[in-house]
This record gives structure tokens, C-alpha cells and sequence, in this order.
């Protein structure tokens, strides 16, 4: 960026510079005279019809564009003057010229070869030119063509070119500007200033100067007066275009000072740097218009890979899509292939939610479906129609939370566990200290259970007209229904299949498929914002808080620290998935989001299913926090355990002895197991069990403190609601946990307001992580037994879960995913807790969520 900044300096020094040196009149194609096909200035047009007189304009495009221009001198028949440009990084332009009179007459043909780059707010190219034809009866020589242009502000641009002679000192200079007072391209002024090298600047220079008006997207007017060379003369011409789709249109007429017509200038440009209107040949007034969109057996994940990731459908692309099938008025019906979808929780409700908004703005919406549970139903029911398989069923049997307990499981193998628990609701360890549910745990599971299953059948209930009692009733009597039954009891609309549905569109209500993408999804349009747009990073949270797994903290909190002091980041969106884990990685990222805050720049934290202990740790300085509906949070509490050899080794025959210094060294001394690893060799004493409390209470007291801090509470009120308790989104909201209600569109969509960028200003989303390259293939099976991983201390709670030697060195390798009996929550649970080694953990236990919500796309 830098060097092009130099080059786009050291070009207009050179210019200038060049320019106060007189030669022979310059032997090329004339800017001041044959370049009325260009709409407006080279820096103001940019493409290719630009380029070929500046040929940084080339690049002042998101995508390469393919230009053609001509006009009728009525010297010849046919076309007198054409022109053809295309490309972008690497481009070609051409223009032929006829000269003379009709009983005699000439062509010379310009070529021009070159380079381009640069970004949005700043380019440079070169080119080699180069003619034919008749050039001993009008003069052209091979020349270099060098140009930069600059769009630093959203409300100026301004570019500079030299064509220098191969052959000759001959040159050309261009230099030109636009700007737009109210920073939109509704309304643009432009300048131009040209001269030759035989030339004074100032006192023999030609100069042109106009306006360029988009009352709306796709329509273009204009107007240029320039001063013809030579002469006090003034010429001027009239625009007219439109844009429709990928292509455009413009014609110019071009007037002497008598009103005399000169002639006609016509441009036809394909990938033109700004937007178009909607084509009206795809807003049928005859028939109904869908789009259909399959994501039969996809997966929602927040990520996925760049290439060959045909499985997973990222979040932030299919929002984009939806958004603008939401704002497409071609668009009638939204008919969407939900057979075999699967998705987070959190992202079903903000799925289901832009579903809902789609109706609002006069869209039908169709669902297509087969088999479906509980979840992907909820989604299916904010549809008006929806429509099943033949041999498809609604699976809706409720909701329930279990727990199973190891205490006696410990005892019988010989290990003991001591729970570091001083909190009332906080239970992660309970599992492991107890044979049966405690009744504050009780409380806080009964809670998440009647919330999340009140949620899913008020939706059903209002998507299909049916009261909660008879949704309730279906759960009760029925808890899942084949096709036929679900019709019956208004689940569906219709039994048939997706082939099938989109024939009967056609036939049965005279639709037809949209026959484009909508939201021009590929494409910037980078002349309807000049200048770099700000930048709204979106920060993956994700998973158990470690260091260098699940949020990546060390990383994580790099970055962010990274953003403080870049300019063009305006705010930034966390997206919080996580169930807690170690301290340090919480806090880095936490500090981090404070420094980001202090450097006045908003961050809006949108939480996903689970945001609680570690992950509300994350989110509580937040400018705001957005959950949702079915969203775990709080457990505002500290809890950690301790296992050791009660008599395990023993069973195995394994003895062991140790010598140490320091009151406390054998604390940590293991008895190792073949194949198995290490368990501590004792509990620990009443001192050392001392200590452990108050370093727990005293977290517990600056995680209070903390969220009394970030969410503007007293340390009072957030310890009533804290001890580690979890919330459901809603009840955060109601406690002051949360702000309110809302998905990672809304979050954005806040975002930009807390930054105070207008609704019309463009903004640029990145991601971090970066999306993944490609997913390489594993090649042979992963055993779920013994993973050669280390001898860690305290890695006998993995085997406890039948998965051998778990843990050793914390960033190497993680417990691999599919482990029978676990779901990637589980696993994280184990690595966190083993990790721990006795210390204070923000965990939540992973068994707080329903058991076919815990499986998390590892991303």
C-alpha cells in the first residue's frame, strides 16, 4: 500500500515537472479531442473506457469490466470511430480513428497492453501503446502511459496519467478530479485538465469540467463543457444511460457553442464499477417470481472452508442472501429445502427470525422438508407453507435434561475425588461428588428445560394458527407423526417432494424461477462509496476458554489488541460461544475488549448457545451484549476438583515412592499407569484444601466485581443473581446480564449505529479466524481409547469417561471428536478440567444442554 502511495506521488511530481518543458506537438491519441465517449473524467469513469487514457482506471473496479464504445462522423459507412477495452490487473484497450473527408478517408488503430493494481482507495498502472494503419499521413509514435488515481475520501478522487514517446521527447499529461459534496454518488462534479508538452501548463492547457447525476441506481445524466484546443471554442454534450444488471448503457450528444449537433457518442460497458437496476425482464408482471434455495443435508456452522466444503453453510453468507432476497422486489416466493438441515440452536432462532422478516415485507415463504426434530420444526414453522416428503415425520417428544454420576463409579475403581464447590448453583462437579441431583441444580435445569420447550411450542403454535394446548397435546399423544398424521393435525400443508414442489409452482400457480442471484452477492461497486469502507470485524469466540484451543485466547486477544489502534476498524461484534474453561484466556480476551472500549470503538457482543461462566466472562464488557432466546448464560461462579489414588493403583499392582522438597511437593507427585497415564498420589490435606477456597472465593469475588463493573451493577445485585447460576437468554435480559434480545445481524446492524456510520454508508465485514483454506482429508480411523498424547498429572477423569491417557501439553493435540458417549462439549468439559490441575476453573457443565444440542462444529 505504501509503495503505491509513492508511486502515485512520484507520477504526479514527474508530471508536473515534465510539464513545464516545451516540444513538438505529441503524436498520440488525443485526450482533448477523441475522448468524448468517456462519461466523465479518468479518475470519476474509471474501467476500462478510462483506462485507455489512465490506466490506473483499470483497476478503480472490483472485477475485471469489458467496455465498447463508438460513434458515426459520417466520414465512412458504418461506424467511423469504435473503441474495446476489458481486464483489469492485466488489460487491453483499442481505439480506431477514421480521419479525412467521405471521398477520402483513413483508420489508425491504437492498441494498448498493460498492468493495474492497487485497492479501492488508491491505484497506479502502465501500459505499452501502439498503432496502426495509416500512421505516415497522421503521426503516432510507441509510448508509455503511466497512471495513478486516489480515492482517500469517500468525497474525492483525482488521478493523473503521462503518455511518454518511445521514439520522441513527445508527451501528454491528464489531470483530473471529482468530487461528490454529499459523499453518495447521487450527484458528482468532475475536472479535467490537459496539456501537451509543446505547451504552457497554465496558459495553454485545455480543460473540460461537468456533472454526473444518479437520481436512482441504474439511471445516469450528465453534462460536460470542455474547451476545444487551439481555439476559445466550447464543446459540451448531454448523458444519458442506465444500468440494468451487469450491464450498461450510455449515449452522448456533443454540441458546438451554436447548438450545432457534432455527433452521437455511445458506450456499452459490462461489469461497470457501480449498481444497476433491477431487470425488468426478471420482474415479471405476468407471473409470479421464486427463488428456491436448497440446503438439503447442510449444516449451519459460523464458518467453513474456502474450498471444497460443499457440507457447511456458513452463517454470515447465507445472512447476506437472505437479506437480499428479504429486499428484492422481483422475488414473490422464498421456497427454502430444509430435508436433512442441521443447525445450532442459536442460529435456528436467528434463522427462524430472518424468516419472519422475509414474510413481513410481502413474501411468501415455502419449507420443504422430511424428517424433522423438534428444533429444525420451530424453523420450518415460520413458514407459510411447508411441505414434506411422503415417507418424512414430525419429531416433537419434548425435552428433557439428564445427568448421570460417577461417585460410585470412583469408588469402585479406587480414585477419590474432593469437590472445591462453595456455590450454590455452581455444579459442573457434581457429576463426580454426587449420586443424584441436587436441588439447586434441579431448579436451574428445570428452568433451561421450560424455557427452551415453552419457546419451541409458542413458535410452532403461532407459526401453524394452533393453540400452545394443542401443540402440547400433540407432544403428549403423539411425540412424532408420519406425514399423513402431520397433515392432519396442520403440522404441513402438503405431502410431496422437492422436484415435485417446484414443478407445481410452475403448473399449478404460473411461477417461474428468478433467473438471477439476488444481492449482486460477488460484487462491491466500488464507485457508489469512494474510499476505503470501515471496517466491522466479526470475532469468533468459540468453544472452551483456553489458551490455545476452543476461543484461542492468546490469539484471540491479540488481535483485538491488534484492532485498538487501527483506523479503519469503527467496531467490532464478538460472537460468544462458549462454556467456560481456564481464567487467563477469559481475561485477556475481556481486557482486550476494554482497551477497544477505551479506545472509543464499540464492541457488541452476540451470544450464541452457550455464553455462561468463562463465555459471560468474555462478553461482560461488552458496549452491549445481545442473546437470544435460547441462549445459556451467567453462571457468574468459580468451581474446581481434585482427584487422586484412592486405591486405584493398588487393584493394578502398580506401587510407587517419591522424594521432594517443599511442604507441599508431593501434592503433584503421580503414580503412573501403564497406558493410562498419571493420577495424583493423595488428596489434599485440610491446609491445602483451605487455600484452595479462598483463592476460589477470591475470584469468585473479582468475577462479581467485574460483571458490577462491566454491566454497571452493584456487587450486591450481581451476587443474587450470581453463585453460579445459569440463565436463560430472556431471564439475562430481565437481570441485567444482557441487554436484549438479538441476532448477529442485529448486532451489526447495532454496531454500526454505536460507531454512528450511516445506514447508507457501505461497511466491510471480516472474519476472524480467516476462514480455513481447505479441509484435508484424515486418512485412517481415530481410536477412542488410547491417543498417545502425554502423561499430564490429573488426566484420570478422561478415563473415567472410557477414553484412556486424555491430556498432556495443553496446545498439542485435543481429545479427538466422536469419543463414544461424548459430544464435543463433553470432551471440552474434560480438557479444561484436567488442565485445571486442581485450580480454579469458569466452567459449566456440558450436560446443562439437551443431549442432541451438544454436538459443536469444531471450525
Amino acid at each position: 500500500m505504501i509503495s503505491v502511495r509513492l508511486r502515485s506521488v512520484a507520477v504526479l511530481g514527474l508530471l508536473l515537472m515534465m510539464a513545464t518543458t516545451s516540444y513538438a506537438i505529441s503524436p498520440f491519441l488525443d485526450y482533448r479531442t477523441d475522448s468524448w465517449f468517456m462519461p466523465q473524467s479518468p479518475s470519476v469513469t474509471g474501467g476500462p473506457v478510462a483506462g485507455l487514457f489512465n490506466p490506473a482506471a483499470f483497476a478503480l473496479n472490483d472485477v475485471g469490466g469489458t467496455d465498447f464504445w463508438w460513434n458515426d462522423g459520417n466520414i465512412r459507412s458504418g461506424l467511423d470511430n469504435y473503441g474495446l477495452g476489458f481486464g483489469r490487473s492485466l488489460n487491453f484497450a483499442m481505439n480506431t480513428s477514421t480521419y479525412g473527408t467521405h471521398a477520402e478517408s483513413y483508420k489508425i488503430y491504437d492498441y494498448q497492453l498493460g498492468l493495474a493494481s492497487g485497492a479501492r482507495d488508491h491505484t497506479f498502472g502502465v501500459g505499452y501503446r501502439w498503432s496502426r494503419g495509416e500512421t505516415q499521413r497522421t503521426a503516432r509514435e510507441k509510448a508509455l502511459v503511466i497512471g495513478a488515481a486516489n480515492r482517500k475520501r469517500n468525497w474525492l478522487s483525482y488521478g493523473s496519467s503521462a503518455t511518454l514517446s518511445l521514439e520522441s521527447k513527445s508527451a501528454q499529461y491528464v489531470f483530473d478530479v471529482g468530487v461528490r459534496p454529499f459523499q453518495k454518488d447521487f450527484l458528482t462534479l468532475f475536472a479535467d485538465w490537459s496539456v501537451n508538452d509543446d505547451e504552457a501548463f497554465f496558459q495553454d492547457g485545455s480543460w473540460s469540467a461537468g456533472v454526473a447525476v444518479r437520481p436512482m441506481d441504474g439511471v445516469h445524466l450528465g453534462f460536460r463543457a470542455r474547451e476545444m484546443p487551439g481555439t476559445d471554442d466550447l464543446n459540451y454534450s448531454v448523458m444519458a444511460g442506465f444500468t440494468l444488471g451487469f450491464m450498461n448503457g450510455s449515449a452522448m450528444s456533443q454540441f458546438d457553442d451554436d447548438n450545432d449537433v457534432l455527433g452521437y457518442h455511445y458506450l456499452l460497458r459490462a461489469n461497470p464499477p457501480f449498481k444497476g437496476m433491477s431487470d425488468p425482464g426478471l420482474v415479471s408482471f405476468e407471473k409470479t417470481t421464486y427463488f428456491p434455495l436448497s440446503l438439503e443435508n447442510k449444516v449451519l456452522t459460523y464458518q467453513k472452508y474456502r474450498h471444497f466444503d460443499d457440507k457447511r453453510v456458513a452463517w454470515l453468507d447465507l445472512l447476506r442472501l437472505l437479506n437480499a432476497v428479504r429486499d428484492d422486489d422481483s422475488i414473490d416466493i422464498f421456497v427454502l429445502n430444509l430435508a436433512g438441515f442441521n443447525a445450532r440452536p442459536s442460529l435456528i432462532w436467528e434463522f427462524r427470525e430472518k424468516l419472519l422478516e422475509i414474510r413481513s415485507m410481502g413474501k411468501e415463504v415455502i419449507v420443504h422438508t422430511d424428517r424433522t426434530n423438534s428444533r429444525t420444526y420451530y424453523l420450518a414453522s415460520a413458514a407459510d407453507v411447508i411441505t414434506m416428503d411422503p415417507f418424512g415425520a414430525v419429531n416433537i417428544p419434548g425435552l428433557a435434561l439428564s445427568r448421570s454420576y460417577l461417585k460410585g463409579t470412583l469408588e469402585k475403581l479406587g480414585v477419590g475425588f474432593q469437590a472445591h464447590q462453595y456455590f450454590k448453583y455452581k455444579s459442573a462437579v457434581e457429576t463426580l461428588s454426587r449420586d443424584s441431583m441436587s436441588e439447586p441444580d434441579r431448579e436451574q435445569r428445570q428452568r433451561i428445560v421450560d424455557v427452551i420447550y415453552e419457546s419451541l411450542r409458542d413458535g410452532m403454535a403461532e407459526g401453524r394458527d394452533l393453540s400452545p394446548q394443542q401443540v402440547d397435546g400433540l407432544i403428549d399423544n403423539k411425540a412424532s407423526l408420519v406425514a399423513h398424521e402431520a397433515q392432519a393435525a396442520n403440522l404441513i400443508d402438503d405431502i410431496t417432494r422437492w422436484d415435485t414442489l417446484l414443478r407445481k409452482l410452475s403448473v399449478e400457480r404460473n411461477a417461474r424461477p428468478a433467473s438471477h442471484v439476488p444481492g449482486d452477492l460477488h460484487r462491491k461497486f466500488w464507485d457508489t462509496q469512494w474510499g476505503q469502507p470501515k471496517k466491522i470485524p466479526v470475532v469468533y469466540a468459540v468453544g472452551s476458554c483456553a489458551m490455545d484451543t476452543g476461543i484461542k485466547g492468546r490469539a484471540t486477544s491479540k488481535y483485538l489488541r491488534g484492532l485498538v489502534h487501527d483506523p479503519d476498524v469503527a467496531a467490532v461484534v464478538l460472537r460468544a460461544d462458549s462454556p467456560g474453561g481456564d481464567p487467563l484466556p477469559s481475561d485477556l480476551v475481556a481486557e482486550a475488549i476494554r482497551m477497544l472500549r477505551e479506545a472509543g470503538k464499540p464492541v457488541i457482543i452476540s451470544q450464541g448457545d452457550v455464553a455462561a461462566s468463562g463465555g459471560y466472562w468474555i462478553s461482560m464488557d461488552g458496549s452491549k451484549i445481545l442473546t437470544t432466546p435460547l441462549t445459556i448464560t451467567g453462571s457468574v461462579g468459580v468451581i474446581s476438583g481434585w482427584i487422586w489414588d484412592d486405591g486405584f493403583s493398588e487393584k493394578l499392582g502398580v506401587t510407587s515412592d517419591v522424594v521432594s522438597r517443599g511442604e507441599h511437593a508431593d501434592l503433584y507427585a503421580n503414580v503412573n499407569l501403564p497406558f493410562l497415564g498419571g493420577i495424583p498420589r493423595r488428596p489434599m490435606n485440610e491446609a491445602e484444601l483451605a487455600r484452595t477456597e479462598e483463592v476460589i472465593r477470591g475470584m469468585y469475588d473479582q468475577f462479581v466485581g467485574a460483571v458490577a463493573n462491566g454491566r454497571g451493577m452493584t456487587t450486591e445485585a450481581v451476587h443474587e443473581i450470581a453463585q453460579g447460576r445459569v440463565w436463560m437468554g430472556g431471564d439475562a435480559v430481565a437481570n441485567g446480564l444482557c441487554d436484549q434480545l438479538g441476532s448477529l445481524d442485529d448486532a451489526l446492524q447495532l454496531a454500526r449505529q454505536e460507531a454512528g456510520i450511516a445506514d447508507w454508508r457501505e461497511v466491510e465485514i471480516v472474519e476472524y479466524p480467516p476462514r480455513p483454506f481447505i479441509q484435508w482429508p484424515s486418512f485412517g480411523p481415530k481410536l477412542p481409547g488410547l491417543f498417545g498424547i502425554g502423561d499430564r498429572l490429573n488426566q484420570q477423569l478422561a478415563r473415567l469417561y472410557g477414553l484412556g491417557d486424555a491430556i498432556a501439553a495443553p496446545a498439542s493435540v485435543e481429545l479427538p471428536l466422536g469419543a463414544p458417549g461424548l459430544s464435543d462439549y463433553d470432551v471440552e468439559f474434560l480438557q479444561s478440567m484436567t488442565q485445571s490441575m486442581g485450580g480454579a476453573s469458569l466452567l459449566l457443565s456440558p450436560d446443562l444442554l439437551p443431549a442432541d444440542w451438544r454436538q459443536v462444529e469444531k471450525e
